[in-house]
């Protein structure tokens, strides 16, 4: 029997906690997975990303490659999702256009769109210049409502903005900070086709003032588009909690939504990604739902899947979601989650610190963590701090916690999860020295 080629695929922005479950899938047996760039050089603890230096580091890479690569792909927000779509288009490779894929990312432009094609469900949307601060006093709706970077990451410079000072507060904090993704974002806008339609005067430093949208269940759809036919993979449920309220505390895999919602939201996305062109690609989408009314406002589409439901789907499904992903890319036939993994469900828990600010002084230490795998097999651990960092240095946080470790833990039933998390919380100890907010 003839010995089956093994397929190249080239992750960008890789790490060794998700090519371990890369390599669990079980297509990937035939597959030799190469990272393109590593973790640190796409989100670099500093911050400082130099969008053209990347694209050339990696275009160089696939390029020498022998064979060539036959997919690329990547589970990273901005700049992965503009890279690997530059990539694909310049090795002639599967996947989503570069075009498609700003209309995604930039959210002004996203929201511009979606009124062509929802007029009657779309928040009002107004562009806002933090260099301006009084005539974006002025242009802004009325109070509350969230201001967004253009191009935003991790929810960092999202701001809930309930009066004129916290206006203020949240336009020094985008003069200060907003470059950082602002400027390389305006490289990967150069890049796109001229006649593409990019709002030209709204560009990646400015934010966006957005009328609030909300209920009580917040939910995603990851899903994939295939020759123009969006399929859904799987809907994850995720919960909010910390000090301001507005940070994710926990996701669940499988949600708790009604199929028809489930469906319901397929057509919306889809719809809205055949506005913008986007097709061979896999996406997540995130929706508000009531359930009184059994309404649906969109929150936002990323041109990528999440990796902080990686682990999810290896537990119940038996193989991460970048299975379909990685498929598509190859122009395979896709098999769909089957519900064979180890648990019926699954819930990805964030560990957090409400602390102004403050010095890491302990984590716990593979010990524990290693007596907590072998006590719940379907635990998965990544702390995401270690001792001396300053908590306000850490990389890609929102604006209102600091996140320490995630735990994704699998079990019989949501409660069962809950006891396993809460055995695992009070096991799993940091120190954190608070520092005046003075210094």
């Amino acid at each position: 029997m003839a010995e089956v080629a093994r397929k190249t695929i080239c992750v960008v922005g890789n790490d060794p906690f998700n090519e371990n479950f890369i390599k669990r899938i079980p297509e990937a047996t035939n597959w030799n997975v190469v990272t393109v760039l590593g973790h640190d050089d796409v989100q670099p603890p500093d911050e400082t990303i130099d969008f053209d230096a990347l694209y050339h580091r990696a275009h160089a890479q696939i390029a020498e490659m022998n064979p060539p690569p036959d997919a690329i792909v990547g589970h990273l927000d901005f700049p992965v999702t503009s890279l690997v779509a530059l990539l694909n288009r310049d090795f002639g490779l599967k996947g989503a256009s570069p075009e498609a894929v700003a209309k995604c990312e930039h959210k002004y432009w996203m929201r511009q769109l979606q009124r062509e094609v929802f007029p009657d469900n779309t928040p009002a949307v107004t562009p806002v210049n933090p260099f301006n601060p009084s005539e974006a006093q002025e242009a802004v709706p009325d109070y509350p409502f969230w201001l967004k970077p253009v191009k935003g990451h991790s929810s960092k410079l999202g701001f809930l903005v309930r009066d004129p000072d916290g206006l203020d507060e949240a336009l020094q904090a985008c003069r200060r900070f907003i470059h950082q993704h602002g400027e390389p974002f305006n490289r990967f806008l150069a890049r796109l086709d001229p006649r593409s339609g990019c709002p030209q005067q709204v560009n990646g430093n400015f934010a966006v003032a957005e009328e609030l949208i909300s209920a009580d269940r917040l939910f995603t759809l990851e899903g994939l588009v295939e020759g123009g036919e969006t399929r859904i993979v799987g809907a994850v449920e995720s919960l909010k909690g910390g000090g301001a309220g507005v940070s994710f505390s926990r996701y669940q895999y499988p949600g708790e939504i009604p199929d028809e919602i489930v469906e319901k939201g397929r057509g919306i996305v889809g719809k809205l990604l055949g506005r913008f062109g986007f097709d061979n690609g896999p996406f997540n989408a995130e929706f508000f739902f009531d359930e009184d009314t059994d309404a649906l406002r969109l929150l936002e589409i990323n041109p990528r899947l999440s990796k902080s439901h990686t682990p999810l789907f290896h537990i119940v499904d038996g193989a991460s979601h970048h299975r379909q992903a990685i498929l598509l890319a190859l122009g395979e036939e896709i098999e769909m989650p089957a519900r064979e993994g180890q648990s019926s469900v699954a819930a990805k828990f964030m560990i957090r610190s409400n602390e102004e600010d403050g010095i890491v002084r302990s984590v716990p230490d593979p010990d524990q963590l290693e007596e907590l795998e072998a006590l719940f097999p379907a635990l998965a651990a990544q702390i995401l701090v270690r001792p001396g960092q300053r908590l306000s240095d850490l990389p890609d946080q929102d604006s209102y916690t600091y996140e320490l470790a995630d735990l994704f833990i699998g079990g019989e039933n949501i409660g069962a999860i809950e006891d396993a998390y809460l055995r695992c919380r009070h096991s799993l100890e940091f120190l954190i020295k608070p520092i005046p907010e003075e210094l």
